[in-house]
Parts: C-alpha cells; sequence; structure tokens
C-alpha cells in the first residue's frame, strides 16, 4: 500500500515485519499486512515440477512479495547556497548549524516512513558536516541504516539513510 516493486522475503523480524531483499540487495523491513505474495506465470508443465519440489522439500522457499508502492528516494542538498539566498554575516557555526536543522527537519519529517531512503548532499570538503551528521545519526538515531551513497551519482559527497524501523520509545528531535 506504500510501496511498488517486488523483492524476496529473507525473514521475519517480528510478528508482523519481514526482512524483504530488493533488487539493488538492500533488506528492506515491511508490515506483512502490505504484502502481496506472486509468482511469476508458469506453464503447467513447470507448476506439475514446482509442486513435486515442494511436496519433496522439507524447507519452505522464499516467498516473493510485491510492495505496492516504492518510497522514492528523497535527495536533500545541504550545501548552505542551496539553504539560504545569503550568508552575508553569517560565520561556520551559524552555516553550519543552518544546515544540521535541514538534515533533522528532513528525518523528522519522514522518521516514521519504514524503507523511505533520503540521501542527504554534503559535500567533499573537510568533512565538518559529514562528520557532524554521521555523529547524530549514531547518537540520536541508531535504528536507521547508513551508508555512503552512491558514488556514480554523487561521488564521495553524500549520505544515504533508510527508515528502518520506528521506536515508540524514541523521541527524535
Amino acid at each position: 500500500m506504500n510501496a511498488v516493486g517486488e523483492g524476496i522475503v529473507k525473514g521475519f523480524k517480528n510478528k508482523d515485519i519481514v526482512w524483504v531483499e530488493e533488487e539493488d540487495g538492500f533488506k528492506t523491513p515491511v508490515l506483512i499486512k502490505e504484502c502481496i505474495v506472486i509468482e511469476p506465470d508458469k506453464t503447467p508443465m513447470e507448476e506439475e515440477i514446482i509442486q513435486k519440489i515442494k511436496d519433496d522439500s522439507p524447507r519452505r522457499q522464499p516467498a516473493r512479495v510485491m510492495k505496492e508502492k516504492t518510497p522514492s528516494i528523497i535527495e536533500v542538498d545541504l550545501h548552505i547556497n542551496q539553504l539560504l539566498d545569503s550568508t552575508a554575516g553569517m560565520n561556520n557555526t551559524e552555516i553550519i548549524t543552518v544546515q544540521l536543522n535541514k538534515f533533522r527537519q528532513t528525518l523528522g519529517e519522514n522518521k516514521n516512513k519504514i524503507g523511505q531512503k533520503i540521501v542527504f548532499i554534503h559535500g567533499k570538503g573537510e568533512g565538518v558536516l559529514r562528520n557532524a551528521i554521521l555523529s547524530e545519526l549514531k547518537s540520536k538515531y541508531k535504528d536507521f541504516s547508513v551508508q555512503d551513497a552512491s558514488f556514480r551519482e554523487y561521488g564521495f559527497g553524500a549520505t544515504m539513510v533508510t527508515v528502518r524501523q520506528i521506536k515508540t520509545n524514541r523521541q527524535y528531535d
């Protein structure tokens, strides 16, 4: 209901959520009630062979599921010239505060969207903003998945965050 695409169920996270491995190799938590089991069309001969394998096999094969709608990747450019018209009179601390506030705002708006991928474009530079983002993710957003964004698309200057689960007892800023 929230996503389109398909993958293979690789396991159960809990009684309500399964891990679905998508085409890109990433495992995404998906609510069971949002999964639809699908199988490709088969000829009668293939169906017969598959049934024999199922009858003879003590193990269950992973179910293929189709999610109804894949959330698109959100890109957030944290370069200060994309956030403000002018930085006249601002020092470095004030600038990084504006950038981190945009980062926090974006995570806050998407914290309940399991599977949502957000690419924060911070640039390469000296790594001050990147390190601040990683530090905050490590301390305040431990249940989010973090990795370098696609080098092909962003070079060394972006970090991808994936909303993995909702912690009801954790307060996000």
